[in-house]
């Protein structure tokens, strides 16, 4: 059975908007949402944040999580800085901090990609799978094209609940969405699909 999981570091890319208010004080409310976009819209040209990514890359998380904390300081509507704070302390195993992160990435900007997933992953290392697969699914209806989610909600429906079809269904979805291949993934897939068949066969005899 297969128990690794991928980690999204590279989320330091994220890109994200802001919710539009309703109300009907046209003027004060485009101002207010001009003034939200302003903190929320932080990117790879933010000197931080690239400073944060590179920093990553060269293998220094302590330095990548400390430049996006301060980033959290001077851009308190921002989700994406936590998104990431969140990511560097599940692959540290610091489970909570990642938790209470992704929560507040989800307070500032509820429609925010990853943020689910990444609860997701804390609550399948908590070995808490109906949680997880809560969490995988919500991720997916926000984007159902993210790879990850397919890959974890195939573990989860290949090791803990059984269900050959749907972690077929998800495997294949993952290989279809990543840039490269998975030839690992691939074989394993091959060998659930010949199980299907076989089941099959025994079933109609």
């Amino acid at each position: 059975m297969r128990s690794n999981y991928l980690w999204l570091i590279a989320a330091l890319l994220l890109t994200g908007c802001a919710g539009t208010p309703n109300s009907v004080d046209v003027d004060n409310n485009l101002q207010k949402k001009a003034e939200q976009d302003a903190q929320a819209e932080i990117d790879a040209r933010n000197p931080d944040m690239s400073a944060a990514i590179n920093a990553l890359n060269d293998g220094k998380p302590v330095v990548a999580k400390a430049l996006l904390l301060g980033l959290t300081q001077r851009f308190p509507l921002a989700a994406k800085p936590w998104i990431n704070v969140g990511l560097i302390s599940v692959r540290r195993g610091e489970l909570d901090r990642a938790q209470q992160a992704a929560e507040k990435a989800l307070e500032l900007q509820p429609e925010i990609t990853v943020a689910e997933y990444l609860l997701g992953l804390i609550a399948h290392k908590k070995n808490d799978a109906p949680k997880a697969l809560t969490h995988y699914l919500a991720e997916l209806e926000k984007d159902e094209k993210h790879a990850y989610s397919h890959y974890n909600l195939a573990l989860l429906y290949d090791t803990y609940y059984q269900d050959l079809d749907k972690a077929v269904f998800h495997y294949r979805r993952y290989l279809s969405l990543i840039p490269g291949e998975d030839e690992t993934t691939l074989s394993w897939v091959k060998e659930l699909e010949s199980q299907l068949v076989s089941e099959g066969g025994d079933d109609a005899s």
